[in-house]
């Protein structure tokens, strides 16, 4: 989390916060199909926004606050995309998991895609879930990985701050990322042996479904009559390689998946690119020409193609040829086809992965990452901690793995943060027994300070005397006081004049309802909280002086 926090948060904050005057309890309506895009840290914003009111009665309206009562956080030396280290606090794992999301749930109504089921007609996932299809590694691919390799030696030995134009952790991810994809992003030649990169495989298989689904029908579902056109639709996301990258790397995936797709034999009026469709207008003819099946093939990126994108009655498959970097990504992706209103059966998701790069291992996170958030929205009352994996792994350890391609090296720094994942739990462990031995140790002082009282109680009320109405009385030496206001103002005499004389001591100032009422005067410096004691049939009105 940002201790800067979001200009964008702030600004919705303070305009919710605006709403809330004009309008009390009816500021915001807020929808989504993917209210925590990777961590539950999240909802704090969410919180503030609908119940900030609840927030401040709890006492957990300042960040730091909430993160105290449902967060645990470390504190390590990360490397930076410059190159240097810096320390860097993250949330290890969430905590008190029920009592946040009651609170949640408060204002919340949470249908999760399983209760959907049970309400509407959604396809089936062929195989349960995606399917990884993995491009075997080959010599130029390991070649390459040397010189990510060496950059990052040279990265690691560099003394001081980077200058401008130096290579920096960042750029070597992002070529590492980008070579995954296919080589000639980095300036190499051909991608792969024989065309065996993961966008060669991904054009195959695009192709393959699109001759195979050629004669499905489909029905209007306003008109109820079939569509006049045969043939199924898919869709491919990537947020690397569009058509914008060919000027910055000499290549775009986009335009090479169409050529291909092309020469191949699908007609070029059949494939779009959602870039091209800016306006909502012109947005609309597009989903209306994929609903009718003039357009198959639909190419984009999770920010323009992840939301708002209606054009389901068709989609049999949908291919993620890069590994987004939010869990919201997922959805939000898969929420296109997943989706009421498709007339498939059974769907396709494929999600491509270079082997020697850790494709893999981030479809991995990514589905625990789901499966965690998804767990903790279920309502479980018994979810008591979810850990959050957005920190998972060492930053540096991954991308010298990534960088060598050796599997041994990807194999160490998965257990070493499986290893650091397992001390966090060892130690969280340890303090949940220390303070459960602590609760036990209070607990037996508290009942034996309670079977102590207990007589002293006792004895009260047998002493005591109603004084309920009419039959208030004070008595004391100079007589019977029988209403409250002056007896209340004798009583504060009392005190005012113990102040004034400054002189310590103990005195009876008369009795109520059975009780003497005392006045002890003492000095701020000998005053202690164990002086209180057991009752003995009195009330004491105590002056510090």
């Amino acid at each position: 989390m940002a201790p800067e926090g979001s200009q964008r948060a702030w600004d919705l904050f303070v305009k919710a916060g605006y709403l809330e005057r004009v309008n009390p309890g009816r500021a915001l309506v807020l929808a989504s199909g993917s209210p925590i895009t990777n961590t539950l840290g999240e909802l704090y914003s969410v919180q503030r926004y609908m119940v900030l009111d609840a927030l401040r009665s709890r006492g957990l309206h300042e960040f730091d606050a909430w993160a105290a009562n449902f967060g645990e956080t470390r504190t390590e030396l990360e490397l930076q995309p410059s190159g240097l280290y810096k320390p860097v606090t993250r949330f290890t794992e969430f905590v008190n998991v029920a009592d946040l999301m009651a609170l949640y749930r408060d204002f919340a109504d949470v249908v999760q895609q399983d209760d959907l089921r049970r309400y509407v007609s959604l396809p089936v996932v062929r195989g349960g879930h995606r399917q990884i299809v993995v491009a075997p590694v080959h010599a130029r691919f390991r070649a390459y990985q040397k010189t990510l390799a060496e950059r990052i030696t040279a990265i690691e030995r560099r003394k001081g701050k980077p200058q401008k134009g130096d290579d920096i952790l960042l750029s070597v991810m992002g070529d590492a990322r980008h070579a995954a994809l296919d080589l000639r992003f980095v300036g190499w030649a051909q991608g792969g042996e024989g065309g065996d990169s993961k966008l060669d495989l991904m054009i195959r298989n695009v192709f393959a479904i699109w001759e195979e689904s050629a004669q499905n029908r489909y029905t209007n579902p306003e008109t109820r009559q079939p569509y006049a056109q045969p043939g199924a639709v898919q869709m491919i996301f990537s947020d690397l390689g569009t058509v914008g990258a060919e000027g910055a790397r000499g290549f775009s995936a986009y335009l090479w998946v169409r050529d291909e797709l092309v020469r191949m034999g699908v007609p070029r009026e059949q494939i779009a690119f959602m870039q091209d469709y800016k306006k909502a207008e012109a947005k609309q003819r597009l989903f209306g020409d994929l609903n009718a099946g003039r357009k198959r093939i639909l190419i984009g990126s999770t920010q323009t193609m992840g939301t708002g994108v209606n054009a389901q009655q068709r989609l049999l498959a949908l291919h993620h040829l890069d590994v987004p970097w939010l869990v919201s990504d997922i959805i939000q992706r898969e929420g296109r086809i997943e989706r009421q209103g498709n007339q498939n059966p059974e769907i396709r998701i494929f999600a491509y992965a270079q082997e020697g790069s850790v494709d893999a291992t981030n479809w991995q996170l990514l589905e625990r990452k789901l499966r965690f958030i998804a767990m903790a929205m279920s309502g479980d009352r018994s979810i008591r901690r979810v850990e959050d994996l957005d920190s998972e792994g060492n930053q540096f350890a991954m991308a010298k793995a990534l960088a060598s391609g050796d599997m041994r090296l990807m194999q160490k720094a998965g257990l070493e943060a499986e290893l650091a994942r397992l001390e966090r739990l060892f130690a969280a462990h340890y303090d949940d027994q220390f303070a459960v031995r602590r609760a036990v140790q209070q607990a037996g002082r508290d009942i034996a300070w309670a079977q102590a009282r207990l007589p002293l109680i006792e004895a009260d009320l047998a002493t005591r005397v109603a004084t309920r109405g009419d039959a208030f009385r004070f008595e004391s030496e100079r007589g019977v006081i029988g209403e409250r206001e002056k007896a209340g103002a004798f009583l504060l005499s009392q005190l005012r004049l113990a102040v004034r004389s400054a002189q310590e001591g103990q005195w009876t100032l008369g009795r109520i309802g059975g009780f003497a009422i005392t006045l002890e005067a003492v000095s701020r410096q000998r005053f202690t909280e164990d002086k209180v004691e057991g009752s003995k049939n009195s009330m004491v009105l105590s002056a510090y002086l």
